[in-house]
């Protein structure tokens, strides 16, 4: 912000983020901040936003209370509730772009591009972990490593009474340093567990790891006994390395100021028991994990009959060529470097197809060609990344097989390939998307694309309830242990990332089954809902075409389309558009305007029993339910012409149509009162408007067009 945005001259922004909006708006907030400069009135005169953090804070407020719901979180009533305000904010300083706008809006560059191909259902598979069956099942060492002290991750556990004291002080947090440590250890537990889930041999290593920092310990602590000042010293931070984390490291627990831990304050003999066990609990594990190997690898041997039956069977591509390429993922850079080890040769012998591995930075390797990062890429996607136009690549040959962590799982085209293995789950399920969205992109000359998901468990539920209460536990940490925005007390705190954890969840059990965009997700908010970017599209090629007609259009013009069956949410009734011709308001923050997003407008979706589907507050779902009814129909349905004219004597007889439009402005009253009492009670800037510019049964509205929605 200093160094950027405010120095020098002035600077243009645009910023892309797959997910601004999830359970918080603080990373909304801020980068709305690098727009206005860090000022919060930035948007007064422009918008009719006054204060910006105010109308973020009454939204995360609407947000907070929506998001405590039991059950499905339905995203129409979070619409209804959250201020006009924070709508107008979002539609004039975002663009949305969601898969179905650019297919809708973009069609001819989007097939001149070669399309985006089909989704199959994925495949999820469970393939255990030891082909003979003598190793511990997932479940089973999930149990039993509960069990595990780990006392190597808690030297608060065995501080002497009369230096506790002296410790304490030094953290800076909520949490008591017993507590953190104990955290941790819950961590490690369930790191363990996520390398198992990625391989046998990541969890080899990890074990292997860990017994040489027990081990280590262990001669530190007998050389302080023997002479009372070697090593004097203990820093936790030197197990960081332990807590193997993906590429960003999204697990690092760093929690208060560095604390470090001098011996003579430790019962030392007590910590070496301890230690004891736990070596022999963990040596007992690493002994296990190097009994199976990669020859009796059951998962291994699984991946390895997925690729024969990918390259001996290829699909066939738009122009005619057999695809033969599978794109592996895996979280950890342990994983990839041993299924390249075991994969490579045998796939270079046996199916005659080139390997290569990319973990992040230079330790890559390939069969074929250098193994510079880029060069890989593009010899494992040769078409979408224009191999032919880079001369000092080569030409002919590429590679087929491409082993890779998170570090691509963003920004890159790889959509030569049609076939994804999710390795392991990744427990963000975004994250999971975001690795798919390699090879599920415009530009693919594949017809369909699939996605295989590796489960670690069959027992999916267990597995969803085990992460589900670690991950809790870390987050829990983590947001305790930052100051800024943080209102909440830990009762509060816990709550809210329980919520999120389960909401999660339910993202990732989804992903068994379908492939999702993650503007699909009917629990999560999009910023497509906020925007009015696509109807502005069809309304400006509209007017191009038929400004005279408008011009020439009377108020009141009406037409009659049919349900949808494809759409069970469109019922037989009407949309109304009314006009109230006093509320135009002289500025854009105006109180009436910051209630209905669309003053003087407003659109209300009414069913024939006179139940109001959509209020006004909702116009981007009725404006959606408009398009999908008439964009494009050109003639009249006269069928329903007749049914209409019969029902109402030649509009001699408009009594249901009035009695609609009388519980029309009735909704209009209730959720402009509702709408208005809210912003009074979230806001203490907020105003209400004067009586000329409040809606009401008294107000004269304007009838400016109205649709019939019926049966046939």
């Amino acid at each position: 912000m200093d160094d950027i945005i405010k120095s020098g001259v002035k600077t243009k922004v645009l910023m892309l983020s797959a997910t601004p909006v999830n359970t918080s708006l603080v990373d909304l907030r801020n980068q709305i901040y690098f727009i206005s400069e860090g000022r919060d009135d930035a948007f007064r005169e422009s918008i009719g936003i006054a204060n910006l953090k105010s109308a973020l804070d009454v939204a995360q407020k609407q947000f907070n209370d929506w998001a405590k719901q039991n059950g499905e979180r339905d995203t129409r009533e979070l619409l209804q509730k959250l201020s006009s305000a924070f709508f107008k904010l979002l539609d004039e300083l975002t663009i949305a772009r969601s898969r179905k706008h650019i297919q809708r809006y973009y069609a001819e560059s989007v097939s001149a591009l070669g399309g985006f191909p089909n989704r199959l259902k994925p495949l999820s598979l469970y393939a255990g972990i030891d082909a003979q069956e003598q190793f511990l099942s997932y479940d089973r060492l999930n149990v039993e490593i509960e069990k595990y002290k780990l006392s190597l991750f808690s030297p608060a556990n065995y501080l002497r009474p009369p230096a506790r004291e002296k410790y304490l002080k030094q953290v800076g947090t909520r949490f008591t340093q017993q507590q953190i440590e104990n955290y941790l250890i819950g961590m490690m537990k369930v790191n363990f567990l996520k390398r198992l889930e990625s391989s046998i041999k990541a969890f080899e290593i990890t074990m292997a790891r860990t017994l040489e920092k027990i081990h280590d310990l262990q001669e530190r602590i007998e050389r302080f006994k023997q002479l009372q000042d070697a090593s004097p010293n203990f820093d936790p931070e030197e197990l960081d390395e332990l807590l193997e984390t993906d590429e960003e490291a999204e697990d690092v627990l760093q929690v208060g100021e560095k604390l470090i831990y001098q011996f003579a304050d430790l019962d030392v003999d007590r910590w070496l028991q301890d230690l004891k066990q736990d070596e022999e609990q963990i040596a007992f594990l690493y002994v296990e994990a190097q009994k199976v190997g990669a020859a009796r690898d059951a998962k291994l041997r699984r991946l390895q009959a997925l690729i024969r039956a990918k390259v001996k069977n290829p699909t066939t591509t738009k122009d005619g060529n057999p695809n033969k390429k599978i794109l592996v993922f895996t979280a950890f850079a342990d994983t990839a470097r041993y299924l390249y080890e075991n994969l490579a040769a045998w796939a270079r012998t046996e199916l005659g197809i080139h390997t290569a591995v990319v973990t992040g930075g230079n330790n890559n390797h390939a069969t074929f060609d250098k193994t510079e990062f880029n060069r890989i890429l593009t010899n494992f996607s040769p078409r979408s990344k224009q191999r032919a136009k880079i001369s000092d690549l080569p030409q002919t040959g590429e590679i087929d097989l491409l082993i890779a962590t998170d570090c691509i799982s963003e920004g890159q085209n790889l959509q030569d390939c049609d076939y994804l293995v999710n390795y392991d789950i990744h427990w963000n399920p975004v994250r999971v998307i975001q690795r798919f969205g390699r090879i599920d992109r415009i530009g693919s000359r594949s017809h369909a694309v699939q996605l295989v998901n590796f489960w670690p468990t069959p027992d999916l539920e267990n597995y969803i309830a085990l992460k589900a209460r670690v991950e809790a536990r870390m987050a829990l940490v983590d947001l305790s242990a930052t100051n800024e925005d943080n209102i909440l007390n830990l009762d509060q705190l816990e709550d809210l990332v329980k919520d999120d954890m389960k909401y999660r969840d339910r993202q990732l059990l989804k992903l068994k089954d379908e492939v999702l965009d993650l503007e699909d997700f009917n629990e999560s908010v999009s910023l497509t809902e906020f925007t009015l970017d696509d109807f502005r599209i069809d309304l400006a090629n509209y007017i191009e075409s038929n400004r005279k007609l408008l011009e020439d259009a009377p108020l009141g013009l009406y037409a009659i389309v049919p349900t949808d069956a494809a759409q069970p949410l469109i019922q037989p009734g009407v949309i109304y558009c009314l006009r109230q011709p006093d509320a135009q308001p002289k500025r854009a923050d105006s109180p009436s305007a910051t209630i209905n997003p669309l003053q003087p407008y407003y659109l209300v979706y009414v069913l024939r029993d006179e139940t109001v589907r959509f209020t006004f507050a909702q116009p981007k779902q009725i404006l959606e339910i408009f398009r999908a009814l008439c964009a494009g129909k050109k003639q009249a349905y006269q069928e329903l012409c007749d049914l209409f004219d019969a029902e109402t004597h030649n509009g001699a007889d408009m009594t249901r149509y009035t009695a609609l439009l009388d519980a029309a402005v009735r909704s209009i009253e209730k959720t402009f009162t509702k709408r208005a009492l809210s912003s009074l009670q979230n806001s203490r800037g907020a105003v209400l408007p004067d009586k000329s510019q409040q809606a009401n049964s008294k107000t004269d509205f304007e009838l400016i067009t109205w649709l019939v929605i019926r049966d046939a």
